[in-house]
């Protein structure tokens, strides 16, 4: 966000205006914290690939279709 004026201090000290820290996605930084991540996200993605094959085959969808 850019911002060009005067008088910022009053412009942005508003409350509720900033995010709060811990709202904020919060990056691993150690190295246990990066492949439980990693993990996460597989495991995530295989989720929904599993879901998605098989509500594909249940509308009788296959690869050769596409």
């Amino acid at each position: 966000m850019y911002y060009v004026g005067l008088d910022t201090d009053r412009k942005f000290n508003l409350p509720g205006f900033w995010p709060d820290p811990e709202t904020l996605n919060q990056i691993p930084k150690e190295p246990h914290e990066i492949q439980a991540e990693l993990a996460r996200i597989k495991r995530e993605r295989a989720e929904k690939r599993a879901r998605l094959e098989a509500r594909a085959k249940e509308l009788g969808i296959t690869e050769d279709d596409v």
